[in-house]
């Protein structure tokens, strides 16, 4: 009930005591009860009100967490997958490399050859450190990911049960 509601509620009960005497003490008492009461249901609604606010605030603030935890969780992954397929292209042209001087090239192809291979050692040398760097970045951006899904889900939960209070109290919740 607004507050306006509840002074034209206190006004036409004391415009109607004005009017007319009670005789019966026990009916103004009930009423002033019934005011107190009312006045007390006010305040909790609005401090229930403000809790849920604070929840809902809260839950958006812990979604664009989540979200950015995953959107940090994808980046790793994907810089990892890149980083693998680089390594497995070079790892493929070292060994056909290696399998043409095998099979006999001219003296100028086997040294062009065995230097790019020397090359592509190296490249792999570093992929492979680059892949390792990007796997621990994606394991880390899991767990943040874990750890922010877990704060959502504790507050989807207090939300939950403050809704349950609500209803208890028969407030009806937005």
């Amino acid at each position: 009930m607004g507050k306006i509601a509840l002074i034209a509620l206190l006004l036409t009960v004391a415009n109607g005591l004005g009017q007319t005497p009670s005789k019966d003490p026990d009916a103004f008492q009930a009423l002033l009860v019934e005011v107190r009461q009312m006045r007390q249901d006010i305040e909790t609604m609005t401090v229930a009100s403000q809790r849920v606010q604070i929840a809902l605030s809260g839950l958006q603030r812990q979604d664009a967490a989540v979200a950015r935890a995953e959107q940090r969780l994808d980046e790793a992954r994907n810089k990892r997958v890149g980083t693998e397929t680089a390594r497995a292209r070079a790892a493929a042209e070292v060994q056909r490399l290696e399998s043409a001087v095998a099979a006999g090239m001219s003296g100028d192809e086997t040294k062009v050859a065995q230097s790019r291979v020397a090359e592509m050692k190296a490249e792999l040398d570093r992929s492979a450190t680059e892949e390792q760097t990007w796997q621990a970045a994606e394991a880390e951006a899991s767990t943040l990911l874990r750890t922010e899904q877990a704060k959502l889900g504790e507050i989807e939960d207090r939300i939950e049960r403050l809704d349950k209070v609500l209803e208890k109290m028969g407030m009806p919740v937005k």
